[in-house]
């Protein structure tokens, strides 16, 4: 291939760049290296967002790096919220500060440690229920999903027994135009509801919009509940408390910055650590003798840490828009004030003047300086229950399952965005 020809793919795809859409998945880390090559920072006109027509793309990790720890120059408040802006991740710094540094002492290390039990039981419990129910099972429906969710809802204070409406609103607002199956049905549903006459297998704009501002506001009214009932009746949770807690010690929170905080927690807690989980245990399914090298190593302490670190480096899943908040010259691209550049946290954890050989899993590679977790003031707060849960959930399933193979009669089914696994069929053996 001639360095033209390379030139003119790579304008290509990135002009058709819609990680959104299942197809990309198929082949998107071929297209992370030709952009990483030829357009490192690539224009694309298929992604809008708050009424800026296109966005830019990075690929390259360097320049992922310097982006992310530039907070003047690029907002994270880079869309349209169903109701307002989330807190603390929506907001930049020095606000974002204060807010971070009231939660920062909920999700330290040694706070985290003190979970691993409950974690280790509550795993179990699901592992033994779904082997239970025969030889063959969706890994996701059965515990990719429930483990990470109710955990968190314990955490925040959210009931069990509200589960399944809480996975259903989570579903229809994150996932109503990613391929997402359950995601897109509920969204559909909830746009008949409203009035639109639906049609074909994806939602117009118009109709994305009043399905995502609707379950906004009914996610909003329910933390609202829950808030009021925890006023009346303190316990030991997240929402107890942020009801307790100061910005920079002198006054309490507002009932919208409660909400706001909430709904944050609601969005983060109940999808990235499911996602991740799915795509770690489908490429084990597919590759034996990596599940196998996994099993070998993962009761060692010192061995196991840095292999959860690339199997998140390895399947990152986070796409890290921003808007920009001025010109701005990046790396001798300009960037207008207001425009939006997305930064796929898959596509740098990829990038192979970073991490040798990247497209392969190495258990033991060091330095692993991935951006899974995000980098900079936005980097994910809740890092090091994130470790853990991934940890203890590939830990427990493999001691009671090491051997399994996918499902020849059903197929995965997977979503882009935030991508992940809706459906995960394995067969035991």
């Amino acid at each position: 291939m001639t360095t033209m020809d390379a030139r003119s793919l790579a304008e290509a795809a990135a002009a058709a760049y819609n990680p959104y859409d299942v197809a990309f998945l198929e082949r998107e880390f071929e297209v992370y290296d030709l952009l990483r090559a030829e357009l490192p920072i690539a224009r694309t006109e298929a992604i809008t967002a708050m009424g800026a027509p296109g966005s830019w793309v990075l690929t390259r990790y360097d320049q992922s790096c310097d982006f992310l720890q530039d907070h003047a120059s690029f907002s994270n408040q880079s869309n349209v919220y169903p109701v307002r802006p989330w807190i603390p991740q929506a907001i930049d710094p020095p606000a974002h500060s204060a807010y971070r540094r009231i939660m920062n002492p909920w999700f330290t290390v040694d706070e985290m440690r003190h979970l691993e039990p409950h974690l280790e039981k509550f795993a179990e419990e699901l592992v033994d229920t779904m082997l239970d129910q025969g030889d063959d099972f969706d890994f996701v429906a059965a515990f990719a999903d429930p483990f990470p969710t109710v955990i968190f809802c314990q955490l925040a204070g959210f009931p069990l027994d509200d589960y399944q409406q809480i996975m259903n609103w989570k579903n229809t607002l994150m996932h109503c135009a990613d391929g997402h199956v359950r995601g897109f049905e509920l969204a559909a549903e909830m746009a008949r509801e409203l009035g639109h006459e639906v049609s074909g297998s994806h939602l117009t704009p118009e109709e994305e919009l009043a399905v995502r501002s609707t379950v906004g506001q009914r996610i909003y009214a329910y933390l609202g509940g829950l808030i009021d009932r925890r006023r009346a009746e303190p316990t030991d949770d997240m929402i107890t408390k942020l009801l307790a807690a100061s910005y920079e010690g002198e006054r309490p929170l507002t009932q919208e910055e409660l909400e706001d905080t909430l709904f944050l927690f609601y969005m983060a807690g109940l999808d990235t650590v499911a996602s991740a989980l799915g795509l770690i245990v489908q490429t084990f399914a597919a590759n034996p003798g990596k599940r196998r090298e996994f099993i070998e190593l993962m009761d060692d302490p010192e061995r196991v840490g840095p292999a959860v670190e690339e199997l998140i480096r390895y399947h990152a899943i986070v796409l890290l828009p921003r808007r920009v908040t001025q010109d701005v010259t990046f790396h001798g691209t300009e960037f207008a004030h207001g425009s939006q550049v997305l930064c796929p946290t898959m596509a740098a954890n990829r990038d192979a003047s970073e991490f040798a050989e990247p497209n392969e899993l190495v258990f033991d590679r060091t330095p692993n300086r991935h951006l899974g977790f995000g980098l900079g003031p936005h980097r994910c707060i809740g890092i090091h229950l994130a470790r853990r849960e991934v940890r203890i959930a590939l830990q427990v399933f493999h001691r009671k399952l090491p051997d399994y193979h996918p499902d020849p009669e059903r197929r995965a089914e997977a979503f882009g965005g935030m991508k992940g696994l809706s459906a995960l069929p394995l067969v035991k053996g």
